[in-house]
């Protein structure tokens, strides 16, 4: 005779691992709605259409299950990056650094790697999503590296930008990216607003590697890059760009 309990655990083992996939993803788009304290285990189990027993079973409690949403969001945005970055091309340094950081940017407003439940993470489960996010910004650093060192090889000009632009345009994009998703646009219109930042970096690049720009950025005590750009978002700011000319 099968137990309530068993019961269960053999149903939510039916989910198999493309209905799990489901099931992540329709608690993600109601924790980036709700966020974690604004939403219970019966509204998930509701929106997913499954018992709240086998969403126990299958998920554990409301905090496991967030966290793991969010672990899979982070995830499928980095997915989502690379295979935008490899389907890319890049006629020069300049062009290549300007696309990825529109795809950087860009990516965080899409559907399924949409930030919002990242940044609800950093609200409400701090500790946790705050090595995730750090992680996350190691792992874009990884994929800028790659796509510029496949395209460019070891050139000199592809080793001034990984150490002289990669680091702060990541944290950048990814900051503004965030930003736009928090103000809930849409993929065009985050598209039309990153416009003029990916610009600025892609000039940053240009100054680099022209030789106008001296090597390293102003930055602030608390690590936020100095000035404005878009609508008050930090910018890259190269000191001495054009100076002399």
């Amino acid at each position: 005779m099968k137990t309530h309990v068993g019961s269960s655990l053999q149903e939510a083992a039916s989910l198999g691992s493309g209905g799990r996939l489901r099931v992540l993803r329709t608690v993600a788009a109601h924790f980036a709605r709700t966020g974690l304290r604004g939403t219970t285990l019966s509204m998930l189990a509701s929106a997913a259409g499954i018992p709240e027993s086998i969403l126990y079973a299958g998920f554990g409690n409301k905090e496991r299950l967030f966290r793991e949403a969010v672990a899979n969001n982070i995830d499928t945005r980095l997915r989502l990056l690379e295979a935008r970055m490899l389907s890319a091309t890049y006629e020069s340094e300049t062009i290549a650094v300007q696309r990825i950081a529109e795809a950087t940017v860009t990516v965080c407003v899409g559907s399924a790697g949409n930030s919002i439940l990242t940044s609800w993470a950093l609200l409400e489960d701090h500790d946790y999503a705050a090595d995730l996010y750090r992680n996350e910004i190691g792992s874009v650093e990884f994929l800028w590296n790659q796509a510029l060192s496949e395209r460019f090889g070891n050139s000199p000009s592809r080793r001034i930008l990984s150490i002289q632009l990669v680091p702060y345009a990541v944290s950048a994009c990814l900051a503004y990216g965030f930003w736009l998703a928090a103000l809930r646009h849409d993929a065009g219109g985050a598209a039309a607003m990153a416009q003029g930042f990916v610009a600025g970096i892609g000039q940053t690049a240009s100054a680099l590697l022209s030789g106008r720009a001296k090597p390293g950025y102003d930055r602030s005590p608390h690590g936020r890059v100095p000035d404005e750009d878009v609508e008050g978002m930090p910018r890259l700011s190269v000191p001495d760009v054009g100076k002399g000319d």
